[in-house]
């Protein structure tokens, strides 16, 4: 009995390999979306979070304002200081966000195993662009079924022409 659920658990891991390889391709040839959370992805332990983003811009502009007023004076320094810390305050989550996104991009395509490890935690969706298919929302959807229903397997082709005389073959979905 071990021996049929151990060929089993092959392959259905091999079954989630080819699903993450063919959504892996219609991200890279943007045919999906991948959106994220980043108020769900970005916190201590995720793999997708990095402290640093959070630091060296506010670091950056409280460096740029300190040189100011030391080349200018206090009072155009005071301003340049107060203009860099709203620029911190109103846009720092815009930065964090598009880093997010970048960051789990490229972890989720790394791995059928990276994949499901951001798809449990939350905070992502994928969207079909060619089509009118609904997003599928992470961790509540089935990220297999929308592959197997919105993605092509493109490991067997269709036939490039059908002969005269034969019915056209049903399409089956993959």
């Amino acid at each position: 009995m071990s021996e049929l659920m151990a060929a089993w658990r092959a392959k259905k891991a091999q079954e989630e390999a080819d699903l993450h390889e063919r959504l892996r391709a219609a991200v890279l040839t943007r045919q999906v979306e991948i959106y994220t959370d980043q108020r769900m992805l970005d916190f201590q332990g995720s793999p997708v979070h990095n402290s640093w983003d959070h630091i060296v811009p506010l670091m950056a502009l409280m460096l740029l304002a300190l040189a100011i007023l030391l080349a200018t004076g206090v009072a155009i320094g005071i301003v340049a200081m107060t203009i860099g810390a709203l620029i911190h305050l109103l846009g720092i989550k815009y930065f964090i966000a598009w880093r997010i996104r970048a960051r789990t991009t490229l972890y989720v395509l790394q791995s059928a195993a990276h994949w499901n490890q951001i798809w449990t935690m939350g905070g992502m969706a994928i969207l079909f662009r060619g089509g009118a298919e609904p997003p599928c929302y992470a961790p509540r959807g089935d990220w297999r079924k929308f592959v197997r229903r919105t993605l092509y397997d493109f490991t067997h082709p269709a036939p490039a022409e059908i002969p005269e005389g034969d019915p056209e073959p049903e399409i089956l979905p993959p």
